[in-house]
């Protein structure tokens, strides 16, 4: 039986494509497939060590590691000064987060049932944070189109750098909403009774967690080379294909990245199981791109010189709007039926098409 690790065969095949200069569709193909597995592997690592170090640390480990696809791609395309193509694989991101997985999700809960029902304690207070999120996002863009200073394009940056501070500030206010104060608000329903762990083997649990972090390391330093590769393909490889490096970005890179997280959270709704978790776990995933991973490249290309923005073209600011718009209003009526999960998943299909035209 195939599975996604049998997938590492590409990591080897990845690099050396990208050494001896072969194909640019090849090197292309061979790292994004490469990606698939590690991106897994990160996401399991990360939860490892989330349930050893208990919630807080492992909160913020699961923070810097569970995007870690996009922030790599983020980091490496602001260094190479391709601003447009960070901006592009983060709205895509979200995108993703918010059609994609989450239709995937309201289907899988709620197929040949009635309607189901959201915690409102929990969604609402995540669909406002989604929606403060999108609106410093989406600002910087209605500030460009209204102004007309000479110096536009400073204040612009300069709005925001400050803005991306009070993102990150936020951010940190959010973790300690949900990983401290409002805990319980986002943990998941048990199964089953938790097991007596007190025999287990010290040494045993040490060797366990050197093995994690060594796993954890190695992988997000295997993702980080082969997202080098891939985003030094990527010219080529849409100049031979005809495939666009817009749908690149906002499509295909983010679908590898949450892939895992994915399938996960749709296993984890079947038939009507624990959705809320699932959804906070969805909501979050978009905060952490929204409210950390956007921000953060602001400040890393303000610490390298390079003019990072929060200023989107019209087209990704009026994409983003519109499906937190919808996603807001489907989590604030607090129920849903397999029909919303469809709407959902075909409003990521029409997007993806109109990226790919673009």
């Amino acid at each position: 039986m195939i599975t996604v690790n049998s997938l590492l065969l590409f990591l080897p095949l990845g690099v050396i494509a990208a050494l001896l200069n072969w194909n640019s569709v090849l090197v292309s193909v061979f790292n994004f497939l490469a990606i698939l597995p590690l991106s897994a592997i990160v996401s399991d690592a990360s939860d490892t060590l989330s349930d050893y170090f208990g919630d807080l640390v492992g909160g913020l480990i699961n923070a810097t590691f569970g995007n870690a696809v996009e922030l790599s791609t983020g980091i490496l395309a602001v260094a190479s000064g391709d601003t447009y193509f960070a901006q592009s694989v983060m709205i895509g991101s979200i995108l993703s987060d918010i059609l994609l997985i989450m239709g995937g999700c309201l289907i899988s809960a709620s197929y040949s049932k009635h309607i189901l029902y959201f915690n409102m304690a929990q969604t609402g207070s995540l669909s406002s944070l989604m929606v403060v999120t999108a609106v410093g996002l989406i600002l910087p863009s209605v500030l460009y189109a209204t102004f007309t200073s000479v110096d536009l394009e400073d204040q612009v940056l300069s709005f925001s750098r400050g803005t991306s501070a009070v993102l990150l500030v936020l951010y940190v206010g959010y973790l300690y909403f949900q990983l401290g104060t409002h805990r319980h608000l986002f943990q998941q329903e048990p199964n089953s009774p938790l097991e007596d762990q007190s025999g287990h083997d010290e040494n045993k649990e040490k060797a366990g967690l050197s093995k994690t972090v060594l796993t954890l390391v190695a992988s997000g330093i295997s993702i980080v080379i082969c997202t080098h590769f891939f985003l030094a393909s990527v010219p080529a490889t849409s100049a031979t294909t005809g495939i666009s490096k817009t749908f690149i970005a906002t499509t295909l890179i983010p679908i590898t990245s949450n892939c895992p997280e994915g399938v996960a959270v749709i296993a984890a709704s079947f038939g009507g199981g624990d959705v809320n978790f699932a959804i906070s776990v969805i909501v979050s995933s978009i905060l952490q791109i929204g409210l950390f991973a956007i921000p953060f490249l602001v400040m890393f290309g303000w610490l390298i010189g390079v003019p990072m923005t929060l200023f989107f073209e019209t087209f990704h600011t009026l994409v983003l709007f519109f499906a937190i718009l919808v996603v807001n209003q489907v989590l604030k009526d607090a129920k849903y039926t397999y029909l919303h999960g469809s709407m959902l998943i075909g409003l990521y299909v029409i997007l993806s098409l109109a990226f790919w035209v673009r």
